[in-house]
């Protein structure tokens, strides 16, 4: 526990001021996120209109994420995190005055693009202001912060929903907004300076690589992101187009005693217990060992959760049954989660040059961009017809052949670094 204590102490300014915005915005949108889907059927004609609105979101990320991270590289981490909050916060009262198909897609078209602005320089300077011994810890105490909200959110969300669904929509645009202001005035920019002529800065901006040219020159980056889609993928429909699931397979139950509410609280719950100390555990060991062990247990909990429902209705089990049962399954899953997803993103920070992290961490984006869009779009389809159990036994093998891959990627990772290192003597003693 002193540990504990004193790697928290120890985690800079910029970082703990981001941990307060997280927890107050994680809340604001988890009220959102449970209804999201269900609020959408109810609004289109079609489910697979549903998959539609949210995967166009992501389609708007690529543009967001390419030119974000290199803006954070040029200009800083904090304008284009501040501009892309404000951003947000203007689309999502759009909701509140929009009501139909067309218009939710082009909401969801700029949602997608502001909100990816935001994480290439949110994680660049993470990255910037901590030790990269110290990066696992840093990340999972932020996913901490998003996850109280994960806890507090959709309970909130679920009081609040029986009396106007508008209210939460105005409340996460509040939220948002109030996020940026934080940024604003709290968050010290951290782009590593460095002592040179005007001129000399123009012309080292200009040679910045583009996100695309970075991934197609880094093979293991390469490999990351494409490996990576199945994750975000799976992301997508437990965060999206679980509710409708079970919604489906469980048509006994009413839209209040939809399992997914209380499931996804109590994934928060858990994360906010135990994150930080399961990051720091993380941290000491290899990467893509880790990274196997969460994908491993990450895919368990889809296969359950995709077969569990129907088992439920034919047995015609009670919901306190129902309930238990889901709420294990799920804490197997976000145990999966919580060794996953901080580690990823130490993995990106450690294989990026200094000058290139915003950069790295844009074009890793890439994966959630890809996953993002092809996830609802392929699940709107298979929901469309009652295949949901399908739909997450794919991902949750997926999610077990991409840990395989992650732990053949932290070797390769190893063996270049151990490539370079000898190389420095060598130059050193031509020198």
């Amino acid at each position: 526990m002193k540990e504990t204590w004193r790697a928290y102490r120890e985690m800079d300014r910029n970082v703990w001021i981001r941990f307060i915005g997280e927890s107050i915005n994680g809340i604001a949108f988890m009220m959102l996120l449970p209804f999201l889907a269900l609020y959408l059927k109810d609004r289109v004609d079609h489910i697979w209109e549903v998959g539609i609105v949210m995967g166009v979101s992501p389609l708007a990320s690529v543009i967001g994420t390419m030119i974000g991270g290199r803006l954070a590289d040029i200009y800083g981490r904090k304008p284009v995190m501040v501009g892309s909050m404000a951003g947000n916060a203007v689309v999502m009262l759009g909701f509140v005055w929009l009501d139909d198909f067309w218009s939710f897609v082009i909401l969801s078209l700029f949602l997608g693009f502001f909100n990816s602005l935001f994480h290439p320089a949110a994680s660049a300077m993470v990255a910037d202001v901590t030790a990269p011994d110290k990066r696992t810890e840093a990340f999972g105490l932020l996913r901490m912060g998003h996850n109280i909200g994960a806890a507090i959110g959709p309970l909130l969300g679920a009081s609040v929903v029986i009396f106007s669904k508008a209210v939460i929509f105005m409340i996460s645009a509040g939220s948002m907004f109030f996020y940026a202001m934080i940024v604003l005035i709290w968050i010290k920019e951290s782009l590593p300076k460095k002592e040179k002529s005007k001129s000399v800065e123009k012309e080292e901006e200009e040679k910045l690589p583009s996100p695309f040219k970075v991934i197609l020159q880094d093979k293991l980056l390469f490999v990351f992101i494409i490996t990576g889609v199945v994750i975000s993928m799976s992301f997508t429909q437990t965060e999206g187009m679980l509710p409708l699931h079970f919604d489906q397979t469980l048509s006994n139950l009413t839209d209040a005693q939809n399992p997914y509410t209380y499931m996804l609280a109590f994934n928060g719950l858990l994360v906010v217990l135990f994150q930080f100390p399961i990051s720091r555990w993380a941290g000491n060991r290899a990467i893509g060992r880790v990274m196997l062990y969460g994908c491993i247990l990450f895919g368990f909990g889809l296969l359950a959760v995709g077969w569990l429902p129907q088992a439920f209705y034919v047995l015609n089990a009670n919901y306190l049954t129902v309930m238990i049962v889901f709420l294990a399954i799920y804490g197997i899953y976000t145990l999966g989660e919580m060794l996953m997803s901080p580690v990823q993103m130490t993995f990106v920070a450690n294989l990026a040059p200094e000058n290139l992290r915003g950069t790295y961490m844009g074009a890793a984006g890439l994966q959630w961009i890809l996953g993002g869009v092809t996830g609802p779009l392929i699940g709107g389809i298979l929901l469309e017809q009652k295949l949901g159990n399908v739909l997450f036994t794919i991902l949750g093998i997926g999610c077990v052949i991409a840990g395989i891959v992650y732990l053949s990627l932290d070797r390769w990772v190893e063996n270049r670094h151990m490539a370079e290192n000898s190389i420095q003597p060598e130059i050193s003693s031509a020198k």
